[in-house]
């Protein structure tokens, strides 16, 4: 695949290469991270930084939630020992909590609400009773909903 035309401009600077070998060190260690961890959890975590200090290489995340934080802990110490047997050379993996840093959680599914037919018909009496007003324009809009379908 041919890089951006971005992707071909950063590469040209070399003043930009330590920056560009970092975040493509970031993503590498990001895509270990998500092949270790569950699912559920990996769409909340995120790789921000690579701390590459002399006898520490440490990895930083952010998790979306305090719970999500909570987990990843718990599963830091093996997820050191997977990122080293990936051959990625991490000693530790540091934790923060971001909000907001995961995707948007998925709307619920939308329910289609549906009166029975005798509740449509007790509401079409109360309709042909009500004298005009904005309870029975909205009650008018309610039946004509209800009943297109």
């Amino acid at each position: 695949m041919q890089p951006s035309k971005v992707g071909r401009l950063l590469a040209s600077d070399a003043g930009l290469q330590p920056v560009i070998a970092k975040a493509r060190e970031i993503s590498a260690l990001s895509k270990l991270c998500f092949e270790f961890l569950p699912p559920g959890l990996a769409r909340l975590v995120r790789a921000i930084n690579f701390n590459d200090h002399p006898g520490n290489r440490q990895l930083v995340l952010v998790a979306a939630s305090p719970a999500a934080a909570a987990k990843l802990k718990m599963l830091s110490e093996a997820l050191t020992v997977y990122l080293l047997q990936g051959r990625a050379q991490v000693n530790s993996v540091s934790v923060r909590v971001q909000p907001g840093a995961g995707p948007a959680p998925d709307a619920p599914a939308r329910q289609v609400a549906s009166l029975s037919r005798g509740a449509l018909d007790s509401l079409q009496a109360l309709y042909l009773k009500l004298p005009q007003s904005p309870a029975r324009a909205a009650l008018k809009t309610l039946l004509d909903h209800h009943l297109k379908r």
